[in-house]
């Protein structure tokens, strides 16, 4: 039996695993909770992981936390003999994660105390030979023998179906995920709005919420093109809006945790077949130039602006990047990709 325990915000990794496990006929208990980003939901989520499990009559084979705070749910419930074996989950890493010195201090302590005493850690960088979040951990003072319990497990691409080209709308870009700063959204608002001046039935489709979503949407209030539609929670929905999208845009602000992490719109954008205009602050930038799926650019609007305005004017491109975006949406399959994971954590 495999237990997930996550704060869920959109859908991810989590659910993805959840889904290969009922697919595979693997028993799973899925615990999710709703991340607000205060430290009561937090809380809460990390006491009812543990009231859960213990009242499953059942103990556990794996338990995958996601997260520190899961993480260290599935060390204490290990301890009272409930799971055999933990696995902590990292989304993301960050030198500074929090502005408040007392509480960065904290989640740099309570992640080297899961790296330490979960059985596995899964990264979820690109696979490489040493990830960004094993640098940034071993920069940080972690000792270097704690690498070997470390592994790659990226973001993976649902096997969505791609409609033909011709059903595509040429005027439609989408944009999925988190509305906060590191996710370069600023950019995004300020630059689609240049590019109306020039390209007026140019249509921006936003889904997501976040601390920015009022503030970005009281900027585009004048332009109609602009469409918010908030927090989607069923991927096979969000899958369904971004399908008729021409391509997506993914502008990473410089200098946040993206470059730590595998950004899952990425993955969400390639399962649909969609080219992506990114920024080259995360890894998985490198792989889109690499294979021609999209167009990487500096975090600045006037790149933006003639990135998304060249997709816009140019089919044959348009085309070209759509059709290689196969490459990586096979490569990135959630089978392939948990198929090695559990493999090397049943090892263990």
């Amino acid at each position: 039996m495999i237990i997930i325990a996550s704060h869920v915000f959109s859908p991810g990794t989590s659910q993805a695993l959840y889904g290969y496990c009922k697919h595979n006929n693997i028993d799973v208990q899925f615990i999710g909770h709703r991340l607000f980003g205060n430290y009561f939901s937090w809380s809460f989520g990390f006491i009812d992981t543990i009231y859960r499990v213990l009242k499953n009559k059942r103990s556990a084979d794996i338990f995958v936390g996601f997260n520190n705070l899961n993480a260290l749910a599935g060390i204490i419930l290990q301890k009272t003999g409930k799971v055999k074996k933990t696995v902590y989950h990292t989304v993301d890493y960050s030198p500074r994660r929090f502005n408040n010195k007392l509480l960065n201090k904290f989640y740099h302590w309570l992640d080297h105390f899961c790296v330490k005493n979960c059985d596995i850690v899964w990264n979820s960088s690109s696979i490489m030979k040493v990830d960004p979040i094993m640098k940034a951990r071993e920069k940080a003072g972690y000792n270097i023998c704690l690498r070997k319990k470390q592994i790659q497990v990226p973001d993976g691409c649902d096997k969505f179906p791609v409609i033909p080209f011709s059903k595509i709308n040429r005027n439609l870009v989408g944009y999925v995920g988190h509305i906060k700063e590191d996710m370069g959204v600023n950019l995004m608002i300020d630059g689609f709005i240049e590019v109306l001046k020039n390209f007026p039935n140019a249509e921006l489709l936003i889904i997501g919420s976040g601390p920015l979503e009022k503030v970005l949407m009281k900027k585009a209030e004048k332009f109609k093109n602009i469409k918010f539609i908030g927090y989607v929670g069923e991927i096979e929905t969000v899958y369904e809006k971004l399908s008729t999208c021409a391509f997506a845009v993914a502008p990473y602000k410089h200098g946040g945790i993206s470059q730590y992490s595998d950004p899952g719109k990425v993955k969400n954008y390639l399962s649909v077949g969609l080219p992506i205009i990114i920024t080259d602050e995360p890894i998985i930038a490198r792989e889109i130039e690499k294979e021609r799926c999209g167009l990487v650019i500096k975090d600045n609007k006037k790149q933006f602006v003639q990135a998304v305005t060249k997709l816009l004017k140019n089919k044959k491109l348009l085309v070209n990047l759509r059709n290689n975006t196969k490459t990586l949406r096979k490569k990135y399959s959630w089978d392939t990709i948990f198929d090695k994971a559990l493999r090397i954590t049943n090892k263990v």
